[in-house]
């Protein structure tokens, strides 16, 4: 099992960033459907276990954090792994996340977080 690397680019004015200061769920009306669906298959290709055709949902931002004065901040990505096993008409899910480091570049965030599947496997 190893760590690996997600990072994203997107465009934000400066009232933009404000407002996610105050409501940090904006931000994933701000992140293109490409790149949220990009995320989603990141997360399925780490996941060592791909029984159940894992899929990832119900995301939700929480934990954004901004230091104006140093133009950086973070934020907590998280969502839900279901699974739907035919064989046996089970479905299980899970929660996890993925927190992110971002920095302000003119008017571009640039978020850069890991990923690590804790499943284990016996």
């Amino acid at each position: 099992m190893e760590t690996k690397k997600y990072s994203f680019e997107l465009n934000i004015n400066p009232q933009q960033l404000k407002d996610l200061s105050n409501e940090p769920s904006l931000l994933l009306s701000l992140i293109p459907k490409d790149e949220l669906d990009k995320l989603k298959w990141f997360i399925f290709d780490v996941l060592a276990d791909k029984d159940g055709s894992p899929e990832v949902g119900n995301i939700q931002v929480s934990k954004l954090t901004y230091l104006t004065e140093q133009n950086k901040g973070s934020f907590r990505l998280k969502f839900e792994i279901d699974r739907k096993f035919c064989c046996s008409d089970m479905e299980s899910c899970s929660n996890d996340y993925i927190d992110f480091n971002f920095k302000m570049e003119e008017n571009k965030l640039i978020a850069i977080g890991n990923y690590f599947d804790w499943t284990l496997n016996n």
